[in-house]
């Protein structure tokens, strides 16, 4: 598996993560002190305000019912795609899908993360 191919698998999970601590982890091996989560609604700087993001995804949506999986990435030198899908973990249906750009800095660890979320198809 190469460094990029990890770093998404690692990506993907923390925001399925149930343990806090967990979460504050991988959030602190994931992205540079300094790095920035941005969704469409809002925008979270360094370790605590990007551990809060996750937070709040896990709490709205996974603790409700809901997981994030991987439906593609590719990447390009320092950065990556991740193409994303929420899906209800009891039947499987896709309820939401995105996309993930990330700029990591020459140590491998994200920069900057970008949503943009799919419209909606209701």
């Amino acid at each position: 598996m190469g460094q990029i191919e990890s770093l998404v698998d690692r990506y993907l999970a923390v925001w399925n993560e149930s343990d806090p601590e967990k979460r504050r982890r991988e959030v602190a091996e994931l992205w540079a002190e300094d790095g920035v989560y941005a969704n469409t609604g809002r925008e979270f700087h360094g370790h605590s305000g990007i551990e809060e993001a996750v937070a709040e995804a896990y709490e709205e949506f996974v603790a409700n019912g809901f997981i994030f999986q991987l439906s593609g990435f590719s990447e390009n030198h320092d950065a990556a795609r991740i193409a994303w899908e929420m899906v209800s973990s009891s039947g499987g249906d896709v309820v939401a899908a995105g996309t993930e750009y990330l700029i990591l800095d020459k140590g491998g660890r994200i920069r900057s993360d970008h949503q943009f979320p799919e419209p909606s198809q209701a």
